[in-house]
Parts: structure tokens; C-alpha cells; sequence
């Protein structure tokens, strides 16, 4: 299901909210209130390359859910705001996390009421794990309470506009203005998938069909058994990609040449490929050979048409920019009530990092001198990336002492 950085905050694979469900089939109830035929305006926050939206929960509690166009499923990631609500809860059903293995308890409620400003609602069934697996929170570095499928808004045009972060319910009926190229998609499970030519050499592609995954913090990923006869890029990373519902991810991270749809073309791809293991993993991957994450998707103004299986894009300033990675090879995380203490969860073995002595779980308390009270987790990350070269140091609190570290960035594939 990731976190400007490839490489960085979109570890949590939050990305991956694969969530599928075992064997069970839930009814989307949905009452947008449509007593207007204006389009519907939806702010969001792009924290970490995530769409964050804020919405009321049966007009009362204030969430922020991911939106998601690569969920089925509208989701709460714990069970603490919806057990306020008497007899909601219908059933109980089993969903695989994004690890594609574990079976994780979650339950299914009657329709609930999801509000954005003053005038629209929709109800619809959620999916409450009965269990905080995870706190996808400390990845982000702001709360996060689950998921918004896009789905459930598949009745209208859906235009996500990433500069003016502003997603636009338009009617169904709205023509789509000229400066937009249109691009053929399926829905399946109401999910969108399109055909993309993926090069990783000069001389070697194929063509796949790929989830246009707006809740994918990352650019592309791919499982690794559907790549066929291609040749997986000469320089990788291998190992740990990150964690999500359900376990830890392994796999490679790597780039490759180009990615195509349509007329569209990006170049030098940073690229996840993750090792599909079980019966399930390979049962998703007949359906998909991967996603297209909102690294790729934030170059265009987009609209989606779920009912006329269509795509309209529109290329902006982003286009042609590369797309910055961590050059440090730890992986932050944000802590403590406020999420504004910050830690190395994960450090790849080898790298500038690693290689200057920190550790798993040091508190990071000052930053190039400055006390980390100055920084966002957002910030933290973008000065991972910074080009090659460049300087970093650290000073860390480890079992009650103060240590400083400093280390030079430099590119890892």
C-alpha cells in the first residue's frame, strides 16, 4: 500500500493494504447525497506522498483515512472509535495482510455515515480489524485512522488534483475539457488496472497490467514471479522492503529504464520487487503483476471514469522531474503522543548509515546541530535524499547516552 523516498518512509508498505478477503463478499452500501449536481470538493493533505482526507465518522469523530484507489474495501485500522457505536458490528471475516500470509480477525459493520464538509455524506459498510497491528501513524508522522476506498464514489468522475490538493467528485455526465488524453483501464473488484510496457533494459520489455494504486507511497512495484523472462536489474538492494498488515515484506529494490502507458514514458523507474511465497500471493498476481504507486501518479492531474473504464490524464510540472530516494539507507519513524520524537526503525546493511555505526531503535534528537523539535518526519526524510555528497550528522540517544554519528550521502542502486 509510501514518504517522498522509494526507499524511506513508504517501508510501511501501507502501500500494500492488499487487504483481501477470504472467500467473503461484502455489499457496498453507498447514499452520496446527490441532491445537487455541482461537483463535490474533497481538500486533502499529501503527507509523505499519501492523500490524507479528513472526514466525520456518523457526523461525530473526526478520522483521517488514506484514499485509496487500489482498496476494495473501505477500512479502520482499530476498533476503539466504531466500538462507541452500539450493535454495528454484523460479522466477523478473516482478511490477508500485505505480507499475503497471515490471516488477520477483522469485522465487518453495518452501513456507517462517512461526512466531508457540510452538505455530503455517504454511508457504507466498514472493515474494523479487531486488532492494531501496526501504527502506520509512526510512518506518516501524522494520524491516520484507515483507509477511504475510491470505490465507493465509483458513480461519479473522480479528478485528484495533486498540486491544489483537492480530489473532484464530478456527475457522471461531466465532459472531460481537451488538455486531458484519455487511457483505456479495466475495473476489477472495483479497482483500476492499466497496460504498461515496463523496459528494465535497453533491449528487454513487456507489457503488464498494473493497479493504479493512489494509496502506494512508492512508484512501482512489482511481484517478483510475474516478471517473466525479464531480467531483473543488474543493481539491486535485497532484503527487507518493509512491514505492513500482516508481517515483514522482503524482496529487491532496484530501477529500471522505462515505464510506459499510453504515450506517457518515465525513466529511470525506482522499482520494488517483492517475492510472492504463498498460494495466495501467486493467486493476486494472476489478477495483477503489480502497481503503480503515487510517485508515478503525482506527475498528471487525473480523473477517473470507473464506469466508462477510462483514464483521463494530464501531465504537469512534475512530469519530467526525477524522483528523489533515500541516500541514507535507515528508515525514521515518528513517536510519543504528538509523533514528534523520531527513530531508526530499519537500517540496510552496507549503507552510509550502517556504515557510521547507528543502530535500531536510537532516538535521533539533533539533526546538523539542530534539535529534532525543528522537524517534521516529512522534512527528515526529504534531507535523506538530498544529492549525494552531502553531509549528515546525527546526534542519537541510545540506552540513556548521548552519541553523535555524521556520514555522507551517496546513491545505494
Amino acid at each position: 500500500m509510501a514518504l517522498r523516498s522509494d526507499f524511506s518512509s513508504n517501508r510501511l508498505f501501507l502501500i500494500l493494504i492488499l487487504i483481501q478477503l477470504v472467500g467473503i463478499s461484502i455489499a457496498n452500501s453507498r447514499e452520496l447525497d446527490q441532491s445537487t449536481s455541482r461537483s463535490i470538493r474533497l481538500p486533502f493533505k499529501y503527507v509523505q506522498s499519501f492523500i490524507i482526507v479528513e472526514l466525520k465518522l456518523e457526523n461525530l469523530i473526526p478520522v483521517n483515512l488514506i484514499f485509496d484507489t487500489g482498496a476494495e474495501h473501505t477500512i479502520m485500522f482499530e476498533k476503539k472509535w466504531t466500538d462507541l457505536f452500539p450493535n454495528v458490528y454484523q460479522r466477523e471475516i478473516r482478511v490477508i495482510g500485505s505480507d499475503l500470509q497471515q490471516e488477520i480477525p477483522a469485522l465487518v459493520t453495518s452501513p456507517m455515515g462517512l461526512s466531508f464538509g457540510d452538505q455530503y455524506s455517504i454511508n457504507t459498510p466498514l472493515i474494523v480489524l479487531k486488532e492494531k497491528i501496526n501504527d502506520i501513524s509512526q510512518v506518516i508522522g501524522e494520524p491516520v485512522h484507515g483507509i477511504l476506498s475510491a470505490a465507493i464514489f465509483n458513480s461519479y468522475q473522480i479528478e485528484i488534483n495533486y498540486k491544489l490538493r483537492l480530489i473532484m467528485l464530478h456527475p457522471s455526465s461531466k465532459k472531460i475539457g481537451p488538455s486531458f488524453t484519455a487511457v483505456p483501464i479495466q475495473i476489477y473488484k472495483n479497482k483500476p488496472y492499466i497496460s504498461t510496457r515496463i523496459c528494465i533494459s535497453d533491449t528487454l520489455s513487456q507489457v503488464f497490467n498494473l493497479l493504479l494504486d493512489t494509496g502506494a507511497s512508492l512508484s512501482l512495484m512489482m511481484y517478483s514471479d510475474t516478471t517473466g523472462n525479464l531480467q531483473l536489474p543488474d543493481k539491486m538492494i535485497p532484503g527487507y522492503l518493509g512491514s505492513g498488515l500482516g508481517g515483514v515484506l522482503n524482496g529487491y529494490v532496484g530501477k529500471i529504464n522505462l515505464l510506459q502507458f499510453d504515450t506517457f514514458k518515465i525513466q529511470e523507474v525506482i522499482t520494488h520487487f517483492l517475492k510472492i511465497q504463498t498460494s495466495i500471493g501467486r493467486t493476486e498476481s494472476q489478477s495483477k503483476a503489480g502497481l503503480i504507486g503515487n510517485h508515478i501518479l503525482d506527475k498528471f492531474q487525473l480523473i477517473f471514469d470507473y464506469q466508462n473504464e477510462k483514464l483521463y490524464l494530464k501531465t504537469t510540472r512534475n512530469y519530467k522531474r526525477k524522483i528523489d530516494y533515500d541516500k541514507s539507507g535507515m528508515i525514521v519513524i515518528s513517536g510519543g503522543l504528538d509523533l514528534n520524537s523520531f527513530y531508526i526503525a530499519h537500517i540496510l546493511q552496507g549503507t552510509p548509515a550502517a556504515n557510521a555505526g547507528l543502530m535500531e531503535n536510537d532516538q535521533i534528537i539533533k539533526i546538523n546541530s539542530w534539535p529534532t523539535s525543528f522537524y517534521s518526519l516529512s522534512k527528515i526524510n526529504r534531507m535523506l535524499q538530498q544529492k549525494a555528497g552531502k553531509k549528515i550528522k546525527l546526534s542519537v540517544r541510545r540506552n540513556g547516552q548521548k552519541l553523535k554519528f555524521e556520514f555522507y550521502l551517496k546513491p545505494l542502486i
